[in-house]
């Protein structure tokens, strides 16, 4: 095996072992010829190396083979084998022998080594190990994964090998041919975060003298993340290719970072690891190919690198005045931070009056990079202002400096004012006068602030006492960060700016805080993306308060996003699991203060409502509540409130006025309060619920989401709360976007490739790839029709219209990923595959708001015009929206409707009219204010347009109904309870067709996954209306909720009997939107109960209305609206925020509300 000599000894077969792949194979090498491994690695007497190894590509998994070269067997019973971490431990089971020349194999991915389950890494090793865990026998590193494998030769050195043998004598090739890859190609240039204009870059240079083939090699960064998809083609001797950032890779290149270059079998080529030093962020081989990376001085992509150094130019000396202090001593500061020696002979001082003047004496200089001290004794000369001369003195003898003061620096030349700065008080540090000077900051170059006294040395700058106070880098609709005010004085933030750790990349993404803007002791304030900056904050990042001046006043790194946010607590920023944008920090109980009645309309008590904003249950025992007047209630033992669920309380022991204010305690913090001037006319509430400022509501809510002024009311997902996933089994690509229902079938777009599936949709939910569908179509450009290679479109949404046309919506090009081209094509989808070349294309970029590259369009949905004439207004007729839509001023309109776009950027829709020959006309705008739109559907059956959001907005849905004016209605749906905040990008319906014990499917389509990427709900076949229905009377009115009329369109199949079906049509319901009513039923959703007449019980029921959520408290604690075991009433305690109710009264409600279901059951069979 490892010799080079070509001896077989001998040919053993031996059936495997227990407890190993046991493999014996031609032995090509002896005892003699083998070295054993190095003495530097603790030796037992065993003569087992470990003689090949694969971490990556193996068949099946990883693999460890073992090689037992003595003359007798091996027992490795109980022997251990770890990787690079001691936690991963592998032991031998009992009988686990080698024999004398035989092979032993352990595989991660078989059944025979159970246990051995931990895979090797790209930098890793194995280590074998005697039965005591501590006696190393043998072991083999390596820093990157092998192309085929590491084997031990016959030296005992571990080399890298083509073929791996496994199981077998060890293949080195022949003498002259060396292991290994094609490393011809190298990494000759890289552009970071360019200060020059460039793109982040990497060029790739043919450093031998035949042609390379490139497919299938990639480049990575850091983070191993691949470019976007594999390099193709080939590249010549000597030439170059250069690599461009959202076009040949989607990574960035940090101010720190790594670039590698790997080959079709993913073996690392070339590798540059460097940290942001180069002046113009370039690093370039020198000379190309061959040489070193070093400091690029000039950008040459795609052209010979530069390698003449740049001759370093010195920096002119320069008087600098640096640091004044005023009090106690009196005392100046200069500094010269120049390459050269300065002669400052004659420069002249003066305080605030020009009879105060001081001057150097001849022959007077500061050395380069050298510090000056002016104080009281320092000797030049004076002005006499009386004899009008200039005599020998002390500094003191011309100027005191006062507590408020200037002091200006005149050119000895021309006396001219070079540098003047003025105070009002001497400066202080709490305070401390002696401690405090006026400093530069930062040393040398920046203006004047407050600084500690470093005489001689470099300014220690004070900043004012503004602190990063909560971070939030992933969780919410933008990544923000807040800062406060600790001080006792207010802070002009004028100017300031937010950065992360790419400051050169993101240079010209901030935008300073304006003019005059200010910051009161205690205040709060937020710098927020898209309004003061344009990046993302990462994973692994930086947070950066910077003055005008660019100071950084504050600043917080972290290693990953937070649970939660970081939010700063007893002084530490900390991972706390409630987000508080420009709100107090939730340092201890995360409950939320969220409603609040301080004169019920009615006469009832005054209430407050508190919300668990988590995702656990809340245990509240023990906050308390305060007004304005100390007074205060504590909140009983084992009160619990469950996850994203409300809870009421009443009972306050004291009123709340029309001038007061409510505290929520937990010990001594204040976590959360607020405060009013006079009663809300209905209710005073956070806007939006639970996460917004407080204001006056549009009704009172107790238990339920807030309702407020112009914001949509927000329901529950109407329909099964817990969605299951229908591709266990991968079936689509990792970039899943679009969907959408027409016919009988779900269609399902990929936005990396452009392909798209049809499938055949059942009622359960489940789907199966509809004949010859399996693979999908790929959708290309027109543009692209002659080039099969081209990336293609970015495919976020797709629809059908009423003639089984396709169309397709993409943001941008796949091969220009850096540029925004919000595009719809049409596609046949009976054209054969696997390529369909667009049969019609229009560009939309120039009619939708300009946005960055992958904020564009993320849906688009056909609707027909019987569903919109009339419904929505035309822009395109009159801009001031007083032209309903009406197809007859559109004649060249294509499809018979509009089609409607979510943008990401600001998460509205945009109507368009498409028409021959690429032409589109802009219809209407529609917000349904859910932030950023990613899928849309319209619902035929009721007609409405649903609107879905990602995880960036929390999963919600908006339901918007077109009305007839330029502000349709719009209700939020909160996405159902069960499902994970996942990044939906697509979203579907069923017809009422497909109802199945009065609920229908609908589905999602999850980006970022290989499996578990569609999943399925339901939606009630006459979902709840969306604000709740008055009382029924004892007549039913003709059509109470605009559905199915009483003539009805099709005949009943079955002669009515006496007792009434559950659906005898099939279809939905008369009456599919009722909302339950205000009183709890046994059937809330409306339908015929099993026994309409039955009397009612006294057991009340939960209650079935949004957002009213019944907390499982402690069995101790009596439930709302029972007795204490002392007979004290717990009314003032409800988790739904209602009061009790009369049982009496709840039966005579049951008996109306069945008996009038029963009418409407009877009249609907009649008809």
């Amino acid at each position: 095996m490892f010799s080079a000599r070509k001896r077989v000894l001998a040919t053993i077969l031996l059936a495997p072992l227990t407890g190993a792949g046991l493999v014996l194979a031609p032995f090509t090498a002896t005892a003699e010829t083998l070295e054993q491994p190095s003495a530097e690695v603790a030796q037992s007497e065993v003569t087992v190396v470990i003689s090949e190894v694969v971490s990556k590509g193996g068949d099946p998994g990883d693999w460890v083979e073992f090689y037992n070269y003595g003359t007798e067997d091996v027992d490795l019973s109980g022997y251990v084998l770890k990787d690079d971490d001691d936690s991963h431990s592998y032991v031998f089971p009992e009988n686990t022998v080698i024999p004398a020349g035989g092979y032993l194999v352990i595989d991660e991915k078989t059944a025979d080594n159970p246990g051995f389950d931990f895979g090797l890494g790209g930098k890793d090793q194995v280590r074998l190990f005697a039965p005591d865990g501590t006696t190393l026998v043998d072991s083999v590193s390596w820093d990157t994964h092998a192309n085929g494998s590491y084997s031990r030769n016959a030296d005992g050195d571990v080399v890298e090998t083509a073929n791996p043998t496994k199981g077998a004598a060890n293949d080195f090739g022949s003498e002259d041919t060396a292991p290994g890859n094609d490393r011809s190609v190298v990494i000759n240039e890289v552009v970071y975060d360019d200060i020059e204009g460039y793109e982040d870059s990497i060029e790739l240079y043919n450093t031998s003298e035949t042609e390379v083939d490139l497919t299938g090699y990639s480049v990575h960064d850091d983070k191993d993340r691949p470019g976007e998809g594999d390099l193709k083609g080939s590249l010549a001797p000597g030439e170059f290719l250069v690599l461009t950032k959202d076009k040949d890779f989607s990574f960035g290149l940090g101010k720190g970072d790594s670039v590698s270059l790997r080959d079709a079998s993913d073996a690392e080529i070339d590798r540059l690891d460097y940290e942001a030093t180069s002046p113009i962020a370039n690093f370039s081989r020198c000379p190309d190919g061959t040489g070193e990376f070093q400091h690029g001085t000039k950008t040459t992509l795609g052209a010979p690198n530069n390698c003449e150094p740049v001759a370093e130019i010195p920096t002119p000396g320069e008087l600098v005045l640096n640091e004044i202090d005023s009090s106690p001593a009196d005392w100046l500061e200069f500094l010269n931070p120049g390459d050269e020696e300065i002669d400052i002979s004659g420069v002249e001082i003066r305080d605030n009056s020009d009879d105060h003047r001081f001057r150097f004496p001849q022959d007077t200089t500061l050395g380069a990079g050298e510090y000056l001290i002016v104080d009281s004794k320092t000797t030049g000369e004076v002005y006499n202002d009386t004899a009008d001369i200039w005599e020998e003195g002390t500094f003191e003898a011309a100027i005191g400096i006062g507590s408020g003061d200037s002091i200006r620096v005149y050119d000895a030349e021309t006396g001219e004012l070079t540098t003047e700065y003025s105070w009002s008080n001497h400066p202080a540090i709490d305070g401390d006068e002696q401690a405090a000077t006026w400093a530069r900051c930062p040393n040398a170059t920046g203006p004047f602030g407050l600084g500690y006294a470093t005489p001689g040395e470099a300014n220690k700058c004070a900043q004012p006492a503004v602190v990063i106070n909560e971070i939030e880098s992933n969780g919410d609709a933008t990544d923000w960060v807040e800062v406060s005010n600790v001080s006792e004085s207010e802070v002009n933030i004028s100017g300031w700016t937010l950065m992360d750790n790419d400051p050169i990349g993101h240079a010209n993404d901030t935008t300073p805080l304006p003019e005059g803007t200010t910051l009161a002791p205690g205040e709060l304030f937020v710098f927020d993306q898209g309004e003061h900056f344009d990046f993302g904050l990462g994973s692994d990042d930086t947070a950066t308060i910077r003055d005008a001046a660019g100071n950084t006043v504050d600043e917080h790194s972290w290693t990953q996003h937070a649970e939660g946010v970081l939010a700063r607590c007893d002084g530490e920023l900390i991972d706390v699991p409630v987000s508080t944008k420009g709100q107090p920090n939730a340092c201890g109980n995360p409950v939320v203060l969220n409603e609040v009645e301080s004169s019920d309309a009615d006469g009832g008590e005054d209430w407050i409502e508190l919300y668990n904003p988590t995702a656990e249950k809340l245990d509240v025992s023990g906050l308390g509540v305060m007004d304005d007047k100390e007074r205060d209630y504590t909140i009983a033992e084992g009160t619990i409130i469950e996850p994203e669920s409300y809870l009421v309380i009443d009972n306050l022991d004291f009123g709340l006025g029309g001038d007061d204010e409510v505290r929520i305690f937990d010990g001594e913090r204040l976590i959360q309060s607020t405060s009013w001037s006079s009663h809300a006319e209905q209710t005073w509430g956070r806007c939006p619920d639970a996460t917004g400022e407080f204001a006056n509501t549009q009704k009172p809510t107790p238990g339920a989401v807030n309702q407020c002024h112009g914001i949509p009311n927000v329901i529950e997902w109407p329909g099964d709360p817990n969605p299951r996933v229908i591709d266990e089994e991968p079936m689509f690509l990792t970039d899943s976007s679009g969907l959408d229902f027409a016919d009988g079938h779900l269609w399902a777009v990929d936005n990396g490739t452009g392909i798209f599936w049809k499938l055949v949709a059942h009622q359960d939910g489940s789907v199966e790839y509809a004949e010859g569908w399996e693979n999908g179509k790929r959708a290309r450009f027109i543009q692209d029709a002659d080039n099969p290679e081209a990336a293609g479109p970015d495919a976020e949404g797709i629809t059908v219209d009423g003639d089984g046309m396709v169309y397709i919506a993409s943001e941008r090009d796949n091969s220009d990923k850096g540029t925004n081209y919000n595009t719809i094509l049409q596609v046949d989808p009976n054209e054969p595959g696997p390529d369909v070349v667009a049969s019609a294309q229009w560009d939309l970029t120039d009619l939708l708001p300009s946005v960055n590259a992958n904020l564009g369009i993320e849906a688009v949905e056909w609707i027909s015009n019987d569903a919109v004439k009339d419904k929505i207004v035309d822009l395109s007729q009159a801009e001031d929206g007083s032209v309903l839509y009406d197809p007859a001023n559109h004649p060249n309109a294509i499809a018979n409707g509009l089609f409607f776009t979510a943008l990401e950027n600001d998460g509205k829709l945009y109507a368009f009219v498409l028409e021959p020959e690429g032409k589109a006309t802009l219809v209407t705008v529609i917000d349904p204010q859910i932030g950023g739109a990613m899928g849309l559907h319209y619902d035929v059956d009721t007609d409405t347009l649903w609107v879905a959001a990602d995880d960036g907005y929390q999963g919600t849905h908006a339901k918007v109904t077109f009305n007839g004016t330029d502000t349709p209605e719009v209700v939020h749906v909160q996405r159902p309870a069960g499902m994970e905040n996942l990044n939906n990008e697509g979203f579907a319906i069923s017809t009422m067709d497909y109802c199945v014990d009065g609920e229908r499917p609908v589905w999602w389509f999850a980006d970022g996954f290989e499996s578990g990427s569609l999943r399925a709900g339901t939606l009630k076949c006459g979902a709840p209306d969306d604000e709740p229905t008055e009382e029924p009377t004892d007549e039913p009115t003709e059509n109470p909720t605009g559905g199915p009329t009483d003539e009805p369109t099709e005949e009943p199949t079955e002669e009515p009997t006496d007792e009434p079906t559950e659906n005898p049509t099939g279809g939905p319901t008369d009456d599919p939107t009722e909302e339950p009513t205000d009183e709890p039923t046994e059937n809330p959703t409306g339908g015929p109960t099993d026994d309409p007449t039955e009397e009612p019980t006294d057991e009340t029921t939960e209650s079935d209305q949004p957002g009213q959520k019944q907390p499982e408290g402690d069995d101790s604690v009596p439930a709302a609206g029972q007795d204490g075991e002392d007979g004290s009433s717990q009314d003032g305690l409800a988790a739904t925020g209602a009061v009790g109710i009369p049982l009496g009264v709840v039966g005579i409600v049951l008996l109306l509300l069945g008996a009038f279901m029963a009418i409407r059951q009877n009249r609907r069979m009649l008809n």
